[in-house]
């Protein structure tokens, strides 16, 4: 394989956002150092690690969300090869990961990664088979909430992310962080997603008597997409426009060749409200990898000196 540090680009499968071009061109806007190690072999990329460079001081740090990306039936020898060149081509320094399955942690481990936090429960929504299909994988419930928004009374409407016309959205998306207590990324990045990926990020709306009542922004990148502010007011939920909004998005996403989308975090622990609803849509549950960690080596100053036999 042939390998050299690239500019964003399209990874040899299926990618979550932090893997994805898009993704590096916003935060390369925000002014973050984002690089790209890319594998080819007779022309065609076969893995691809994106990872994000910071310092800390004088401590150089690379994180590596949800990496690498390998094409599907690249063998294990050049996957491990593959990891190997990540370190000898980027400065060393601390690195970061998040793995993206238990096999993958085992994998990163063989190369001096350590767990550092277990990893995340995603719900994920497979976007591939028919519409009475993925209706049908909807718990009962939910499905009964969507058939109750779709006699509401509400009129829905989907268009490319603006500033100027969404600025509320987001002011209303960091209130419900600080109501909430959770964290996500920031306005910033939103702007900078839109402004580097023209109509890649879409709003769904809800409108009831002229008013709003729920939003829904959903970033897209390649045959992906990613769930990434969601907003309800008390009509919105008294008409589970959510529940309508999501479903709406989903066909019109798949409709488009999107392959899967990504509604973020089921954590049935501290947000089991939020995580019954996203599984409840016939979303899976995914486990990811912990968090990892692997330190620099640090050649000691006064190394040990060995007595040779007389």
């Amino acid at each position: 394989m042939d390998l050299y540090l690239s500019d964003p680009s399209p990874p040899p499968g299926t990618a979550p956002l932090h893997q994805q071009p898009h993704y590096a061109r916003a935060l390369t806007a925000m002014g973050v150092a984002v690089q790209t190690l890319r594998a080819t072999q007779d022309g065609q990329p076969r893995a691809q690690a994106q990872v994000v460079r910071r310092r800390l001081g004088p401590l150089s740090i690379t994180w590596m969300p949800r990496g690498p990306i390998w094409a599907s039936d690249l063998p294990d020898p050049d996957r491990e090869a593959f990891l190997r060149a990540l370190t000898q081509t980027l400065p060393s320094g601390v690195w970061l990961a998040n793995a993206a399955s238990a096999d993958e942690a085992n994998c990163l481990a063989r190369h001096g990664y350590r767990a550092l936090i277990p990893g995340q429960t995603l719900a994920n929504l497979d976007l591939r088979p028919p519409r009475a299909t993925r209706l049908a994988a909807q718990h009962g419930k939910w499905r009964n909430r969507l058939r109750h928004a779709q006699g509401a009374g509400l009129i829905l409407h989907e268009t490319a992310f603006d500033p100027t016309r969404h600025h509320s959205l987001l002011t209303q998306e960091v209130a419900q962080q600080r109501a909430r207590r959770y964290r996500a990324l920031s306005p910033a990045f939103t702007l900078a997603y839109a402004a580097q990926n023209p109509g890649a990020a879409r709003v769904w709306s809800a409108q009831h008597c002229g008013q709003h009542v729920a939003h829904l922004l959903i970033l897209t990148h390649g045959d992906t997409a990613t769930y990434h502010i969601g907003w309800t007011g008390p009509e919105g939920r008294r008409r589970s426009a959510h529940t309508l909004l999501l479903w709406q998005a989903a066909n019109a996403l798949a409709d488009r060749g999107i392959v899967r989308l990504d509604l973020g975090p089921a954590d049935t622990t501290l947000a089991p409200g939020l995580a019954r609803f996203k599984l409840g849509s016939g979303a899976l549950a995914q486990c990811l990898g912990p968090s990892m960690v692997a330190l620099p080596r640090i050649t000691p100053l006064f190394p040990k000196r060995h007595k040779h036999a007389a």
